[in-house]
């Protein structure tokens, strides 16, 4: 599983080494255990009844629990006790072919068993993520447990099996894991190879049930770095150049970051929420916008953080999440630490000590905050000129509070008082450092300041700006501005599709229509 946090403009890594080693591991020990074991004991079909089905709302909250695959009959018990306790529905888990297949067609489904069995006893909805070659399946240059799928097609027909077996048992399959970072996709990340086993495994899935979710993506924030890492939004851009658009119903993102809380980054380049918004963007230009966003991992480790900052940064991420009309199931990893004594990251996620204490953020899950009142206000604007939701509500320029739209961005400049602009005047705005002092009418949005001057705007006209002296002299039959202010023959000029307007000393201005 890779990870990333950005730190002063450097892409930092955290990745479990351990976690690799392990897996490289389990499936020598599955190997010989398979050897071990006769045939007919291997492939027990698991029975239970059908489990809730997965609600695709943003107020889905649930545990991520990549470990709870290795874990014994007590620990699992134990595990999902938990959940029930802190009225967690939804879990995210892994299947990884490695364990369940290490020998060509032989099969042990026995840890698999037992955690969606125990699942489905609790009425726990499952999102599972397939992941991890088998050496016999891994390309010749791919390290284990991550390494590439040496063919899409075998990694597809595996992922068919865990569909057939598991049917109206998990609700929704993830295709891999933070593919875009070499740790999660060995030799390096490759966005048209993770295409194709999103083409190999979607069909087959949806042949073996039809209900199923098939989420892509399952990306990693964080920088591009070399052949290391491809940021969200370009591995993105780079699927969707590879075709995969008809092969997954939702995408998943991980926005881990260890140094802000994730509705904090609106105003940093490449942080999660920035990525987020971008990576939105994306998918409305692909025409996908009636796909969500899911985050099937989220969290802080408390040896980078202490235990309260865990819980801030979880109760904004909870809260913040629930603002996005495109967000979907948010998950949490994870739900106990493997070592509360441990300096290693990936030791220390749990909201859950390793001896089971709870830790300050798991009484944030079991009491989950909603969106704030700023964020109430800013919902009651709803001038569908300016396009769906895409960022939370965050602190602009002058600590005012301001959200992104598809089409514009909107501020609040007193409480329950908002002015918005399009998107085009939006960047403008930034570049200058100002805010507008009426919103974007009819063609033209007034701009305060040291030197007030108006924006005249549509996407034939271009954005062109022009000072308060020619704003005064306009009238609507001169039409949009087509030209921003200029020294031209000794006066100031401002074209106009229906005329001009010229400024001399001791003159003024004087208007000139050309129809």
């Amino acid at each position: 599983m890779f990870k990333s946090t950005v730190r002063g403009g450097r892409l930092f890594r955290r990745r479990k080494l351990m976690r690799a080693a392990l897996g490289a591991i389990v499936s020598g020990l599955c190997v010989v255990a398979l050897v071990a074991t006769p045939t007919s004991q291997r492939h027990r079909q698991v029975i239970t009844d059908d489990v809730a089905p997965l609600s695709n709302s943003a107020t889905t909250l649930g545990f991520a629990d990549s470990q709870v695959y290795f874990y014994n009959d007590a620990d699992v018990a134990a595990t999902v006790q938990r959940w029930v306790q802190n009225n967690i529905r939804t879990v995210r888990i892994g299947i990884p072919w490695a364990g369940v297949e290490a020998l060509q067609n032989r099969y042990d489904w026995s840890r698999s068993d037992r955690v969606v069995a125990a699942a489905a006893a609790a009425n726990i909805s499952i999102i599972c993520a397939i992941t991890s070659s088998p050496w016999w399946a891994k390309a010749w240059n791919a390290l284990p447990p991550h390494g590439r799928p040496a063919s899409p097609e075998q990694y597809g027909k595996f992922t068919a099996k865990v569909a057939q077996r598991y049917k109206g048992k998990i609700a929704a399959y993830e295709i891999w894991n933070e593919p875009n970072g070499v740790f999660g996709y060995h030799p390096k990340p490759d966005p048209a190879g993770y295409t194709d086993l999103l083409k190999a495994a979607y069909p087959r899935i949806k042949a073996a049930d039809p209900a199923a979710i098939v989420v892509g993506g399952v990306l990693g924030s964080g920088k591009s770095w070399g052949s290391w890492t491809i940021d969200p939004v370009t591995f993105l851009t780079r699927m969707y150049a590879a075709g995969a658009k008809p092969f997954f119903d939702a995408l998943s993102y991980h926005p881990y970051s260890y140094t802000m809380k994730f509705s904090q980054g609106m105003l940093q380049a490449d942080s999660p929420v920035d990525q987020l918004v971008r990576m939105r963007r994306v998918m409305l230009e692909q025409g996908d916008a009636a796909k969500k966003i899911w985050v099937s991992e989220y969290g802080a480790p408390t040896n980078r953080v202490n235990e309260a900052t865990q819980a801030a940064f979880i109760s904004d991420m909870i809260s913040t999440w629930r603002e996005l009309p495109y967000a979907g199931p948010l998950m949490l990893y994870t739900t106990r630490d493997l070592n509360s004594s441990s300096s290693s990251d990936d030791d220390r996620f749990g909201l859950y000590r390793s001896d089971w204490v709870p830790k300050t953020a798991q009484q944030v899950v079991a009491s989950p905050p909603g969106p704030g009142a700023v964020y109430q206000r800013f919902a009651a604007f709803t001038d569908p000129s300016f396009g769906e939701v895409l960022s939370p509500v965050f602190t602009g320029p002058f600590k005012i509070p301001t959200q992104l739209r598809a089409l514009g961005t909107v501020w609040e400049v007193s409480p329950g008082t908002f002015v918005a602009s399009p998107t085009p005047v939006a960047d403008l705005v930034r570049r200058k450092n100002i805010l507008p002092k009426t919103s974007f009418k009819d063609g033209f949005q007034d701009f305060g300041g040291w030197q007030p001057f108006r924006v005249w705007y549509s996407p034939e006209t271009g954005v062109q700006t022009a000072s308060v002296e020619f704003a005064k002299k306009w009238t609507p039959d001169l039409g949009l501005a087509t030209s921003s202010e200029k020294w031209v023959n000794g006066a100031t000029r401002v074209t106009f599709q229906r005329g001009v307007m010229t400024w001399r000393p001791f003159v003024g201005v004087k208007v000139y229509r050309t129809q």
